[in-house]
């Protein structure tokens, strides 16, 4: 990484942490305490208990427990923008293990700037955000894996650890795997069928372990359909970076401010058209 690239990354960590938590904390200050439905410490392991029994429980967990602990002492900004900081900075990885180039900070901006805009919207919790979050850490793993075989048994087994762990989200792991695959060059049909075909029916065969009904067994935590929209975000700049021109753009004062301008755009778009009241 050279120091444009180095400046751009610390640049781009450094804004969008200061520009969400002043937005959180003075444009929107009791969001969070509202619809979070936060429990006393006390409360907190008979609550978790109910998480046990459903898909996503890592996700409902982790999102009851950061709430109920950090919320009343750092404040539910602080909170906000240290998730969405962890979705960019594993987002990023990812786009570096796409071998995008120099503006990757800004790509992997677009789906946390949406997830940003969706948050203010009363039907959206911080369980679908780190149901994300988790999913993207999960395949950051997954890429690390070097021997192909082993990395086609993880890749089916992790199709459920990631339903048991986020639900839902397990969609856009089995995207990242069949895009990261014909990324490195291997063309293994098989693989990628039996994959995808796991993937699509999972949920159906685990919705009696579950007690959940078709329908949520293919959406919880959240059965609302925006919650899925960073996720495809994410999986459309990585299909938008298999154009050289795209991938490897330049880091000029062009090519940032108009990227910029576009996540700005996107940005508002979401806010407005989410935020209610």
């Amino acid at each position: 990484m050279n120091k444009k690239e180095r400046l751009l990354q610390e640049s781009v960590a450094g804004l969008f942490a200061l520009l969400c938590i002043l937005f959180f904390q003075f444009f929107d200050p009791d969001h969070l305490f509202l619809k979070e439905q936060m429990v006393s410490i006390t409360s907190l392991p008979e609550v978790l208990s109910g998480y046990w029994g459903k898909p996503a429980w890592l996700a409902c967990s982790l999102a009851r427990t950061l709430t109920s602990l950090l919320v009343p002492v750092g404040g539910g900004a602080v909170l906000i923008a240290l998730v969405l900081l962890a979705e960019w900075w594993a987002s990023l990885f990812i786009l570096k293990k796409f071998h995008v180039g120099g503006m990757a900070p800004l790509y992997a901006l677009f789906p946390v700037i949406l997830e940003w805009g969706t948050y203010c919207s009363h039907y959206y919790h911080l369980n679908s955000i780190l149901s994300l979050v988790l999913t993207l850490y999960i395949f950051c793993g997954y890429t690390l894996i070097k021997t192909k075989w082993l990395s086609w048994v993880a890749g089916f087994a992790l199709l459920f650890v990631v339903y048991s762990l986020v639900g839902s989200r397990l969609f856009i792991f089995v995207i990242l795997v069949l895009l990261y695959e014909a990324e490195i060059g291997e063309k293994h049909w098989v693989y990628w069928a039996l994959l995808l075909i796991t993937g699509i029916l999972l949920p159906e065969f685990l919705k009696e372990l579950y007690s959940l009904s078709e329908e949520d067994a293919y959406q919880y935590p959240h059965a609302w359909l925006p919650a899925f929209f960073p996720a495809i975000v994410l999986a459309c700049v990585l299909v938008a970076t298999q154009f050289e021109k795209v991938r490897h753009m330049k880091i000029s004062i062009l090519s940032v401010s108009i990227t910029t301008g576009l996540l700005l755009v996107l940005l508002l778009v979401a806010i407005s058209g989410y935020a209610v009241g």
